[in-house]
């Protein structure tokens, strides 16, 4: 099973719902967060830095589509950290759950990285 947690605009790149990590860096370089708000953002998204691994360089993610494994609990208890602050903020945040993804490019213990696909098994849940 794979998780994506998405907000309710659509990515100029995948043209899919945008995930967390954009909305949330968009949220930082706002004006709507407070001082507070600002650092514990922030640290929310060192801590993914830190602990979620990346892509190799040469990896052209600009239209893939990232999705946790449901096996990586301790990534998906911090994800639900920035969905509580996104909403706080007025965003409307779904989780999408997929049985089986068509395209894989790319895979860690934690995440896939897949080009969206029609034979997707995708449900959104709130």
């Amino acid at each position: 099973m794979f998780l994506r947690f998405v907000t309710t605009r659509i990515d100029k790149n995948s043209h899919k719902s945008q995930g967390v990590f954009a909305a949330s860096h968009a949220l930082l370089d706002s004006d709507d967060l407070t001082r507070e708000e600002w650092e514990r953002l922030r640290e929310m998204i060192i801590w993914f830095n830190v602990n979620l691994p990346s892509p190799p360089k040469k990896f052209d993610s600009r239209r893939a589509i990232f999705w946790f494994k449901s096996t990586a609990e301790e990534n998906i208890r911090k994800v639900w950290e920035l969905v509580y602050m996104l909403r706080e903020h007025g965003h409307h945040v779904e989780v999408q759950k997929c049985r089986r993804l068509g395209n894989i490019v790319w895979e860690d213990d934690f995440q896939v990285a897949a080009f969206p696909s029609d034979s997707d098994g995708r449900i959104s849940i709130q």
